[in-house]
């Protein structure tokens, strides 16, 4: 199971060769465990050279012997030299991707637990609340709260309701009383799951005038941590729950990131804290003031690095103006990018080919 600590001790991992970072879609919906196998070889092949050979055998290893393909991502960090070794199975889906580093990649894992992580999903209804905390999405607490029975009264089947053709303006209101001290008490029991587990955002389920019933009384910090809500009963299950929530988050994942490459571009226009194009995002990396680095899914560019101080350019230079050491031809600068601003403490975020128009890369900066 994924915990968030685990985040603060990849942070702080740092080796003296190279790490091997390995992030693999394996959602049994999509293909056969057997394809997926032969992505993992062809994504080893891409970095031979690159990586320790002890590396690369023990992943295989692992996914042939040990892993139960009973997830729909697997991320691993290995570097077996020095005795570091990761394998985290997650029920949501990561893309697919290899990089190497004297740092282990994290960007994508702490992408997913911003999206997935510690959220909950309440299903309620007139009479009690279901809570459900997910982490990555699986189940890790769930607790709840059942009032007073709704009989539903009726006379010559007319609705108790009130307003409600045929219903008895007393038992309407009896009905009503009985449903909003219900709501209240589940708002209540509400707050303390959440004083105890502190989810980030709270996803509501059940019919539509239920959840906006239940949102009048929740307090105002719980109301402003409500994402997203969804038609559900309080009888299903916790795979459709899972599923009706990631669709969800993904929805605002996918809003995320569209304001994040409009304050990019803003940013730079504005000269302020922003750059765009590879020079200009390359300058900042080298001088370590990327905070967060935006890079369009499949964009490579070749390039040159500094044998001596590592600087970065698209430019054919002879020797580095910072070190006077000289340069070396390398295949993708784009990608050397992100493997720098990893090194440094900055975030990565890849976003959708044409995200960026022409420029397709850039940066939020530091100072």
């Amino acid at each position: 199971m994924f915990e968030e600590k685990l985040l603060r001790e990849l942070a702080a991992v740092e080796a003296t060769g190279p790490i091997l970072s390995l992030y693999l879609d394996v959602d049994p919906k999509k293909r056969t465990a057997e394809e997926y196998k032969l992505t993992l070889r062809e994504m080893l092949k891409q970095i031979e050279g690159e990586v320790d050979p002890a590396d690369s055998e023990a992943v295989q290893r692992y996914i042939t012997l040990e892993y139960d393909w009973s997830g729909r991502g697997l991320i691993i960090f290995s570097r077996q030299a020095e005795n570091i070794w990761y394998a985290l199975a997650l029920s949501v889906p990561v893309r697919s991707g290899v990089t190497v580093a004297r740092k282990p990649y994290i960007s994508p894992l702490v992408e997913l637990d911003g999206l997935y992580g510690r959220y909950a999903v309440i299903l309620v209804d007139r009479q009690g609340a279901h809570f459900h905390l997910f982490q990555m999405g699986e189940v890790i607490a769930e607790d709840g709260a059942m009032g007073e029975e709704i009989r539903g009264l009726r006379k010559r089947g007319g609705s108790s309701m009130i307003g409600m053709r045929g219903g008895a303006p007393s038992l309407g209101r009896k009905e009503a009383a009985i449903v909003q001290r219900n709501l209240r008490e589940s708002a209540k029991a509400l707050s303390a799951f959440c004083q105890k587990h502190h989810p980030r955002r709270l996803l509501l389920a059940g019919s539509e005038h239920t959840v906006a019933q239940f949102q009048e009384v929740l307090p105002a910090h719980l109301r402003e941590a409500v994402v997203g809500t969804f038609i559900s009963d309080m009888e299903a299950g916790k795979v459709e729950i899972r599923e009706h929530s990631l669709k969800i988050l993904r929805k605002l994942e996918e809003e995320r990131k569209k304001a994040l490459v409009e304050a990019v571009i803003t940013a730079a226009a504005k000269g302020a804290n922003g750059v765009i194009r590879l020079d200009g995002t390359l300058s900042a990396a080298h001088e370590g003031r990327i905070q967060v680095l935006v890079v369009e899914r499949d964009y490579h560019e070749p390039g040159y690095r500094c044998s001596g101080c590592g600087y970065l350019t698209t430019q054919k230079l002879e020797t580095c103006f910072f070190c006077g050491s000289s340069f070396v031809e390398i295949p993708d600068a784009a990608e050397a990018v992100v493997t720098q601003t990893i090194e440094k403490g900055g975030a990565v975020e890849v976003v959708d080919n044409d995200a960026l128009g022409q420029t397709r890369i850039g940066a939020l900066l530091r100072y």
